[in-house]
């Protein structure tokens, strides 16, 4: 990823003005680095079991949608489908990616030159509305786990995790810091 970053940073020349494909191209960047980031921060704090189950699921509802549709009752019932951790995986990436890119469009070229800590953290804990109000709800677990039992304990969790995110995306824009 940092070869990466080094390969757009070298493409970038001084004194020109960043266009909208660099932008994007350093956002994912940025996001898949953070992504790494709190990825690495949940196995250190509950485990490569636990980590890995709940992208499982990702995966498991994402193949399930030809057959049993986007709602469930409730996604830890539903049948397992095939290649179902690297099918989470995967989409658990690719949205890191897309949520680096939204972070870069909404703070502009600004924070990739000169990245700001409040940026990261504010954009991170907004992230968490995503699966507050669309995962949530889907795997069948009610607008922000409503129907687990201590779900209060749920949202602090979730919204810890979306501010390592955003530590993260902060991290990596300092990593990946570019001169405009």
């Amino acid at each position: 990823m940092l070869q990466v970053a080094q390969i757009l940073r070298d493409s970038f020349e001084e004194g020109k003005h960043m266009n909208f494909v660099e932008l994007l191209s350093f956002g994912a960047v940025v996001g898949l680095g953070a992504t790494v980031f709190t990825d690495l921060v949940g196995i250190f704090r509950q485990g490569w079991a636990a980590t890995n189950g709940f992208y499982s699921l990702v995966g498991r509802w994402i193949g399930s949608i030809p057959d049993a549709g986007l709602v469930h009752s409730d996604i830890r019932n539903s049948a397992p489908v095939s290649s179902e951790a690297a099918l989470g995986w995967s989409a658990h990436l690719i949205l890191g990616g897309l949520f680096g890119i939204g972070f870069v469009c909404l703070f502009g070229p600004a924070s990739l030159s000169a990245p700001k800590a409040w940026q990261g953290l504010s954009f991170g804990l907004l992230t968490v509305l995503v699966p507050w109000l669309i995962f949530q709800p889907l795997f069948g677990w009610g607008v922000a786990v409503s129907k687990a039992p201590e779900s209060w304990k749920l949202r602090l969790r979730n919204l810890v995790t979306h501010s390592v995110f955003g530590l993260g995306l902060w991290l990596s824009a300092l990593l990946v810091q570019i001169e405009l």
